[in-house]
């Protein structure tokens, strides 16, 4: 199988790394792809000799079996892929979002599906109609639009390990905790509620840590060796409801606090028992953290060989590789 990918110019986007990630796992294992790519992505994998420069990327688009074409915020490659115009074998990867706090904006959801709203998080309706497949990062999905989230990359669980000393009860990291303002107010309430109950935890960010730097050193190690220690980690969606944290926790083999789920459409797909959910709230975030703090008090040493059974079943449905077949097995529907 032969892929081309057309990746964002100049900035990085994680549902890229997302299938990047999974392309590379799979390579190193028994699945070989060869695949190439467009030049110049900030990448925090290392990509070089997958890249292409743009003569020769075309010569190869036009014989490869598909076409990936992802979203970039305002980097998408729109003058690539229009120049070599294979659009009934491109598969579109839309990671947008309507960003801040519009996901609880009924009226704005409505415009998207409308199509009346053409701004960031919008449904390109043109790729939509003349692209192969269009996956989608977040809802609504329309008809013809499959749901596609972000999924567990090898990064996120290189510091798993089933023996591994667990001495943080709760770990609490935002990149931002300005949208929504729920992610500052459950950070705020779960130190109050640690102090009080002699919980440990962990809330501070680790230095250098940003959620695109490329230099693996620059406090994304520390940021996954505390999760790999956390008996707990939470997610507070951002912009959007699904959110790399989510999927770091998972990743990590701790136990997930997640506002509800609202990713697929069917959310019956990620029913685990390591994963308590609460109403996009203080008040009922309250309340969970209440029963899931009795949980790691009371039952999750007993626990732990289930959850780390379970663990392989997470990564076995949501890493990224899973994520890659995923597009590669419905490409044929």
């Amino acid at each position: 199988m032969k892929l081309a990918l057309i990746l964002p110019i100049n900035k990085s986007d994680y549902l890229t790394n997302t299938v990047l990630d999974g392309l590379i796992d799979l390579n190193d294992g028994v699945l070989k792809i060869d695949f190439v790519t467009t030049c110049g992505y900030p990448s925090p994998f290392d990509i070089k000799k997958y890249e292409k420069k743009e003569s020769d990327f075309i010569e190869f688009a036009k014989d490869a079996d598909k076409i990936l074409f992802f979203w970039g915020k305002n980097n998408t490659n729109y003058a690539l892929a229009e120049k070599i115009g294979l659009w009934k074998k491109t598969i579109f990867i839309d990671g947008s979002e309507l960003g801040k706090n519009n996901r609880f904006d009924l009226k704005l959801h409505n415009a998207v599906i409308s199509g009346e709203y053409k701004g960031i998080g919008s449904i390109d309706f043109d790729l939509l109609n003349k692209c192969h497949s269009y996956y989608r990062r977040e809802k609504p999905y329309l008809n013809g639009i499959k749901p596609f989230p972000f999924g567990i990359e090898r990064r996120y669980r290189n510091d798993f390990s089933e023996n591994k000393i667990r001495d943080i009860d709760f770990t609490c990291i935002f990149g931002q905790d300005e949208f929504p303002s729920l992610r500052k107010e459950a950070r705020d309430y779960l130190e109050k509620f640690c102090k009080r109950n002699s919980f440990s935890y962990h809330t501070r960010k680790t230095n250098g840590f940003s959620f695109f730097n490329t230099n693996k050193n620059a406090g994304r190690e520390e940021f996954y060796d505390i999760l790999s220690r956390s008996k707990v980690g939470i997610s507070i969606g951002g912009g959007g409801y699904d959110t790399a944290r989510f999927w770091e926790v998972l990743g990590s083999g701790a136990v997930l606090l997640t506002e509800k789920i609202d990713i697929y459409n069917n959310d019956s797909r990620l029913k685990y028992d390591r994963i308590f959910q609460f109403e996009p709230n203080l008040d009922d975030f309250k309340i969970q953290l209440d029963i899931v703090a009795k949980y790691i008090r009371s039952d999750y040493e007993t626990d732990l060989g289930k959850l780390n059974t379970e663990y392989a079943k997470v990564i076995s449905e949501h890493s990224t590789a899973a994520r890659v077949k995923e597009i590669l097995n419905l490409y044929n529907e």
